[in-house]
């Protein structure tokens, strides 16, 4: 009898628990694929979907967050206005077009310079590999190297997730989702997520993102 009413308890804090509104940049280069990330995601939630206030957005319900993402400009003029963004966001998803060697070195840059802007620095970071299924595309394991992602997330005391977007890579089995944490904690951790699709490996990506956020 106790854990019958202990259950029902809970389910009923769960249902009483307000919906928290939260606001997510989505960044990146131009071209690495940020609108289709945006559709997969939508995809996923099914009919989650909530008008848009403004262009640009794309409101979602996802759990107990009512989420809008806000899609920048990826070209190089258009991104000195991120800046005007940054404080009013919870967390940051920055897309990547994995199989893009040639701007690897620019993307590192510009996450950087992303990372340690003083309103940004400490919130937590979805990074989407995104066109994972290019045989030129690095593994999520390998983008951890080429764009210092551990030491950015040390630095700048803002946890990481890397998800793999789109479809599979043709090449080695790197887990699909890598996850880095400022020390002291565990410096980097990788877990493997259900294979049920790019879709929802995104959609699982956007929900650590989410449960990281601080309250």
């Amino acid at each position: 009898m106790f854990h019958l009413f202990s259950h029902c308890w809970s389910w009923l804090q769960a249902i009483q628990e307000p919906i928290r509104k939260v606001t997510l940049l989505v960044v990146g280069l131009d071209n690495a694929g940020k609108t289709s990330i945006i559709m997969d995601i939508e995809r996923a939630l099914g009919g989650e979907a909530l008008p848009a206030v403004q262009p640009g957005q794309t409101r979602l319900r996802v759990d107990r967050f009512e989420v809008t993402l806000v899609d920048l400009p990826g070209g190089q003029r258009s991104r000195g206005a991120w800046r005007s963004h940054y404080s009013a966001a919870h967390g940051l998803l920055f897309v990547l077009d994995s199989s893009d060697l040639a701007r690897m070195e620019e993307a590192r840059k510009v996450l950087s310079r992303v990372l340690s802007h003083p309103d940004v620095s400490g919130k937590p970071l979805l990074l989407l590999a995104n066109k994972q299924d290019a045989t030129a595309a690095l593994l999520p394991c390998e983008l951890i190297e080429r764009l210092c992602l551990e030491r950015l997330v040390n630095e700048n005391r803002s946890p990481c997730r890397i998800v793999s977007a789109g479809l599979p890579s043709p090449r080695s089995p790197c887990p699909p989702a890598l996850t880095l944490s400022p020390r002291p904690q565990e410096p980097c951790a990788a877990r493997r997520d259900p294979p049920t699709g790019p879709a929802f490996t995104t959609l699982q990506g956007l929900r650590w993102l989410l449960r990281t956020i601080p309250t």
